[in-house]
């Protein structure tokens, strides 16, 4: 058996868009109470995808290092920095991506001591991996409780309406 099981592809899907639903309402509240802003991000729908792609980080990390049963100190510890090096990454490639396409600058670190441009920073890199391992530990066992309830027709409709908010959101 692989990290990536043919059988697990609702499963990932479905974490992709509950966590993407999750980074929705986080960015938004956290707008609130910084900008008194409510912006929904790139998209139109309730969804910042880049937050589902680092929840698909977190699980497949999380397998991998599962089949080397490492002790539980040692797991987490390999696990918060394999995740934090992840995490700057994905915010990194995303908020060059996000410049380049949709000439947009979400977020700018360039007023933190140590960053490395406008989409890194030490400081919330640091913070990001704490978050991913907390999600990994202690959110996602419960979210799995949830996420084995959807029926299959619910992820094939969220599917069906994220490419059509990104092929609005492309056009216009």
């Amino acid at each position: 058996m692989g990290i990536l099981d043919k059988g697990d592809n609702m499963y990932y899907i479905n974490i992709f868009f509950i966590f993407s639903f999750i980074g929705f309402l986080f960015e938004n509240v956290l707008n609130i109470f910084t900008n008194d802003t409510f912006n929904s991000g790139i998209l139109y729908g309730p969804w910042t995808f880049i937050y589902g792609i680092g929840a698909l980080l977190i699980v497949v990390v999380n397998k991998f290092l599962n089949q080397y049963r490492l002790k539980k100190v040692k797991e987490i510890i390999l696990f918060y920095l394999i995740v934090t090096i992840l995490m700057t990454l994905v915010e990194f490639s995303g908020g060059m991506l996000i410049e380049n396409i949709f000439h947009r600058v979400y977020w700018d670190y360039t007023n933190m001591r140590f960053n490395y441009g406008k989409y890194i920073c030490l400081e919330v890199s640091l913070v990001w991996g704490l978050m991913a391992t907390l999600i990994n530990y202690l959110v996602l066992p419960l979210i799995n409780k949830f996420e084995k309830k959807i029926p299959w027709f619910i992820t094939i409709i969220f599917v069906i309406l994220f490419i059509i908010d990104i092929v609005f959101t492309l056009i216009n």
